[in-house]
């Protein structure tokens, strides 16, 4: 072996010595929130962790919350200037509501309400599924509410809070362009489109929808997701970037789960290891 040789072989046996592999990304810490089924007992907030990025649940928490109506579905959840929030559906599916509430609390256990907002809407039969979105400081909630006057009226309509304690309310906003008889829209930013997740009343499938005029303007159909049978999609992002949508398998399927980069292409749903859980969200805790 020549000289150069032999100094090249020792300087690949240092950077073998001191090469330190990359460590994996830590798994996202998540929090679900959700009730358990239409049983009376069920309608309550429970509060459930995941330490490997939302594949598998345990309970953290039974908060014994109902509200003041004795009903809680659908909870939606975010942390705000350090403190937990939830909204909420008030009654159960087949019982009319008008409006929806907001709760909160400091420790995830301990829930207070503190608002209730009504839907605004004339001849509301069902105010269901209230989402929050948050953009630019700005937190606003999305609701999908029913009219009286016919079968297939649902659509989606944005309050926007007007103060920091999430007592005040202005809306309702329409969402134009997302079509009627659309419930459980979810709404999340990536660049300069809207991207919203809904399930499409009649024929029973999740549907993207984008825009990039506005929240509520210009809203285009995307497609079809998944199969049909599934609603109350919520989406939360992972530390490596990626993006997991929940759905709720409404026919006692459980809660399943896909991830994407783009929040276009999708992999196939896989169920969730989450005991009980329904229509709820997920955030990093």
């Amino acid at each position: 072996m020549t000289a150069l040789r032999r100094i090249a072989a020792a300087l690949l046996m240092m950077l073998a010595v001191v090469a330190v592999p990359t460590p994996a990304s830590a798994a996202t810490t998540l929090l679900y929130a959700t009730f358990k089924g239409d049983a009376a007992a069920d309608e309550e907030l429970w509060i459930y962790q995941s330490t490997d990025g939302g594949k598998t649940y345990s309970v953290l928490t039974d908060t014994n919350f109902r509200g003041p109506t004795g009903v809680l579905r659908d909870p939606s959840i975010m942390k705000y200037n350090g403190r937990y929030y939830i909204a909420y559906t008030v009654q159960s599916w087949t019982t009319n509501s008008t409006y929806f509430n907001i709760a909160t609390s400091t420790n995830l256990t301990g829930w207070t309400n503190i608002a209730s907002v009504p839907s605004g809407i004339a001849d509301t039969k069902y105010t269901w599924a209230p989402e929050f979105y948050v953009d630019g400081g700005t937190v606003r909630i999305i609701a999908s509410v029913g009219a009286s006057t016919c079968s297939a009226c649902f659509r989606p309509y944005v309050y926007t809070a007007q103060n920091t304690g999430l007592t005040s309310w202005s809306g309702p906003a329409q969402m134009w362009g997302l079509g009627t008889n659309h419930i459980d829209a979810y709404v999340v930013k990536s660049g300069s489109t809207w991207h919203a997740f809904t399930k499409d009343e009649t024929g029973k499938y999740i549907e993207h929808w984008t825009t990039t005029a506005n929240l509520t303007e210009g809203w285009v159909n995307r497609g079809r997701l998944f199969s049909s049978g599934y609603e109350g999609p919520s989406l939360v992002r992972l530390d490596n970037g990626s993006w997991r949508i929940y759905v709720d398998k409404y026919t006692n399927g459980g809660v399943w789960t896909a991830t994407s980069s783009d929040l276009n292409s999708w992999t196939g749903l896989t169920a969730v290891s989450c005991a009980g859980c329904r229509h709820g969200t997920a955030i990093a805790k």
